[in-house]
């Protein structure tokens, strides 16, 4: 597994392409506006499954949040919606827990590794 620093320093736009394409975006208005753009530029790598899990969760709270909304005479597309809410619910916290639940799928780093990039003492 490999670790990298983060650096505030890394450009991630590639300059030829920002000079030739220089579409007016709704983004830029809120980049011109922020005090501090790099609130907007910073990035942070999230591993895929983190993701997943993200996504899942706030779909789940979605359509729990429509279930909640509908009027109480609509019992059967509550009821749909709660289900679907409870599955991708349990999804998001098996996306959540399958790196700590199998074995091998999250390598953690051992404290030699560790000094060998500066991480630990």
């Amino acid at each position: 597994m490999q670790i990298n620093k983060v650096s505030p320093s890394i450009n991630f736009r590639n300059s030829q392409s920002d000079t030739n394409l220089k579409e007016h975006e709704f983004i830029d208005v809120i980049v011109r506006t922020v005090r501090n753009p790099r609130d907007v530029e910073d990035c942070v790598a999230v591993p895929r499954g983190i993701f997943k899990a993200y996504i899942y969760l706030m779909a789940g709270s979605s359509l729990m949040l429509t279930a909640a909304a509908l009027p109480k005479n609509f019992k059967i597309p509550k009821t749909v919606l709660n289900i679907g809410s409870a599955i991708l619910s349990a999804v998001s916290a098996f996306y959540f827990a399958k790196p700590f639940a199998v074995n091998g799928l999250s390598p953690t780093l051992t404290k030699e590794e560790a000094r060998k990039i500066n991480y630990g003492a």
